[in-house]
């Protein structure tokens, strides 16, 4: 008889929350059983204040409680939740930690984003061939942005940022249509920033940049008019620099209820999608790379595959 282990894997992210449940036979062979994302924006203010706001963590615990019903649903799974940059970086970490314990049962492990690093490469490389070249991954999320380099599969370094898509909105973009004065202070910012991060990591020679998250998966959608939106058809995607920046334009010049008519374009994400967008661009030109490969997979992924490895083979 077959043994079946059944993981779920919870990434409280700033902007949004992902669930993915994977299981896994005897022969060792994966499938997703079951996936569900919700955008929350927990970390809402995180830019200005260091606390999580009560309506937001309201929020959380809602979704938190509506997955763990739907584990329930399914049936014998383990439920492994992790949270990052909003959470790591709150006043009431503890606090939020608790409530989600108490009012779901859910425990979180508020992981450091050197964990986060190494668990979205894993994630990254459990669908995309790693081969022997250097590579940057980079994962936008809402409150920070993971750099990663690594060798073949190997990882050599990894640079954690407070690059994130909210915490960049909230300070620079106060207008949709964007402002161009705005927009420029943005860009400035960034150059700045991703050229620090080029120097820590040493300056090296980049063979091909990998984008993971929200951002660069949106971009896909777009590019390629992925409607309904499709994982296996945005996955292994390469965008052109020059495509990124002509989307970029276009947006720019859209307010926020003309960027909710674009089919591929998910609410919630309406007025960060100009940051994102801005720091992918910008990570392309100061790494001197024209295409951008958009990879589905990454924390979320990557927890699933750990917790399988703990938990040994059935």
């Amino acid at each position: 008889m077959t043994t079946v282990k059944k993981v779920a894997s919870i990434d409280i992210g700033t902007n949004t929350i992902r669930m993915a449940v994977w299981e896994k036979d005897a022969e060792g062979n994966f499938r997703e059983i079951h996936s569900n994302r919700a955008i929350v924006r927990l970390g809402e203010g995180m830019s200005s204040g260091k606390r999580l706001l009560d309506h937001r963590i309201k929020k959380a615990v809602d979704v938190l409680s509506e997955f763990k019903q739907e584990c329930e649903e399914i049936r014998d799974v383990e439920i492994c939740a992790v949270a990052t940059s909003a959470v790591r970086e709150a006043e009431n970490k503890a606090e939020f930690v608790e409530t989600v314990k108490s009012e779901t049962e859910i425990e979180i492990e508020v992981i450091p984003w050197e964990e986060e690093a190494r668990l979205t490469l894993e994630g990254i490389f459990w669908r995309l061939p790693a081969g022997d070249s250097t590579t940057l991954s980079f994962d936008i999320g809402g409150g920070s942005t993971e750099f990663i380099l690594s060798k073949g599969n190997r990882l050599i370094q990894a640079f954690g940022s407070k690059l994130g898509v909210v915490r960049l909105t909230e300070r620079f973009l106060t207008q949709h249509p964007i402002d161009l004065k705005e927009y420029d202070l943005l860009v400035s910012f960034l150059r700045k920033e991703i050229e620090k991060i080029s120097e820590s990591l040493s300056k090296p020679k980049i063979s091909r940049i990998i984008g993971t998250a929200g951002t660069v998966t949106t971009l896909a959608a777009i590019q390629n008019n992925v409607v309904p939106y499709d994982p296996e058809k945005i996955h292994g995607i390469n965008l052109k620099l020059d495509q990124i920046k002509q989307i970029q334009e276009t947006l720019k010049k859209m307010n926020l209820e003309e960027r909710l008519k674009l089919p591929a374009l998910e609410r919630g994400r309406e007025d960060l999608i100009v940051s994102g967008t801005a720091i992918a661009i910008q990570v392309m030109e100061v790494f001197e790379i024209e295409d951008l490969t958009v990879c589905e997979y990454g924390l979320r992924e990557g927890t699933i595959l750990d917790s399988f490895s703990k938990l040994g083979n059935p």
